[in-house]
């Protein structure tokens, strides 16, 4: 099961409904739960969320957060660092290209890791394609969905994409 939470329901769904980050967890066949829990308004709802789910069957975490975006940290700390935590920046009316977000999210401490899957929506959906290879390491059925997703999901190189054989120099 991938645990996705965002910050905020109001700014935040948009987002989540546009990435069509839901389709490809479903399509790869893993069970996922949304949840909006704001890091800075509810830290005791998200500290009881995060133990919850140490409880068992959370492969993988997907945190998305604008501004500070403390999130994605926050629930790496509240899940003791052993769930992996797939940071997402979202863009606010202050910052809409949600660079303070990213730098929230990429600038973790040592020995505090949270992986950065992107801004906004595409990042929601690498996100959950990230989440999927998580769990298709250890599950046959989910790795050839995922690589099914992503044979008809990945465009074509680009025609005016040139490579060259040769030694490197």
């Amino acid at each position: 099961m991938i645990d996705i939470i965002m910050g905020s329901k109001k700014s935040d769904q948009p987002l989540w409904e546009e990435s069509k980050a839901k389709e490809v967890l479903t399509e790869c066949g893993i069970p996922w739960r949304l949840s909006y829990i704001s890091a800075h308004r509810h830290p005791e709802k998200l500290k009881k969320h995060c133990g919850d789910v140490m409880l068992g069957g959370v492969d993988a975490f997907i945190a998305a957060a604008g501004m500070a975006a403390h999130l994605p940290g926050a629930v790496a700390t509240n899940s003791g660092f052993i769930i992996p935590v797939i940071g997402v920046a979202l863009p606010s009316k202050e910052f809409p290209n949600a660079m303070d977000a990213l730098m929230s999210i990429a600038r973790m401490p040592a020995g505090c890791p949270v992986a950065v899957a992107g801004i906004g929506a595409s990042g929601l959906r690498n996100a959950a394609i990230y989440a999927a290879s998580i769990v298709a390491n250890k599950n046959k059925k989910v790795k050839e969905a995922l690589a099914a997703y992503l044979k008809k999901n990945t465009p074509a190189p680009d025609e005016n994409c040139e490579s060259s054989e040769g030694e490197g120099q």
